[in-house]
């Protein structure tokens, strides 16, 4: 195997502490493919099979609704493992799974998976941790749906992603897709943003916003606790 395509596997979280043997073995037993935006990779809903493994580009997870609705559950840049949790239970995939950006990605079977959580200690924390902290993202996600307003949501959004990428936040899909994000209409954001905005916190940018003051704008973001 060329050192290229071990070291891009290795470079994904959940296998970083896995020797060149079980790379290996990853490596003969998956499926690299390549993707561009909006290509569906994965249907909600279907049998996860495989381990959705991105190597570059980056990843976006939707919930559409029977009424035409979208969710956006969030955007994941290579290099990730995505929805470890429909492989664990078997209920399967728990978003539709659509390319973002031209993606290089790897259909690891899903008993691979399965295999290293039973036999190397890392893998099995690391899952572990994964499903831990996403149970409470999940929480707060629900005390802010339920108690906080639209500047609050959208405040929470951005203090969020701006640990991610910077004060610079890009917006995946402009407002609409951050309105689909915080379960919100564009309009809804859009005011949000204007108040934030006018309260000197945040400067929006063609397809961007900018974070002026982040201390003040977490605290925004902590006001529904």
């Amino acid at each position: 195997m060329e050192p290229s395509e071990l070291g891009r596997l290795a470079a994904v979280p959940v296998f970083a502490g896995l020797g060149p043997v079980r790379l290996r073995r990853l490596l003969d037993r998956s499926v690299p493919r390549t993707a561009r935006p909006g290509d569906v990779l994965a249907l909600r809903g279907q049998p996860a099979e495989h381990l959705l493994v991105v190597e570059a580009g980056t990843l976006t997870g939707v919930h559409d609704t029977a009424d035409g609705k979208r969710l956006r559950l969030g955007d994941f840049a290579g290099p990730c493992a995505v929805d470890k949790s429909a492989v664990l239970d078997g209920g399967g995939y728990t978003a539709t799974w659509l390319a973002g950006t031209v993606l290089r990605y790897r259909l690891v079977p899903a008993g691979e998976l399965l295999r290293l959580i039973d036999d190397v200690p890392a893998v099995r924390r690391h899952v572990l941790g994964h499903l831990a902290g996403g149970l409470r993202d999940r929480q707060a996600e629900l005390a802010r749906t339920a108690y906080a307003d639209a500047g609050t949501r959208v405040a929470a959004w951005l203090v969020a992603a701006a640990g991610r990428s910077g004060r610079r936040v890009p917006l995946p899909g402009a407002q609409q897709g951050l309105a689909e994000s915080v379960g919100l209409t564009r309009v809804s954001v859009n005011r949000a943003l204007r108040g934030l905005a006018d309260a000197g916190l945040v400067r929006v940018e063609p397809g961007a916003v900018l974070v002026l003051a982040p201390e003040l704008l977490a605290a925004r973001a902590a006001s529904a606790d």
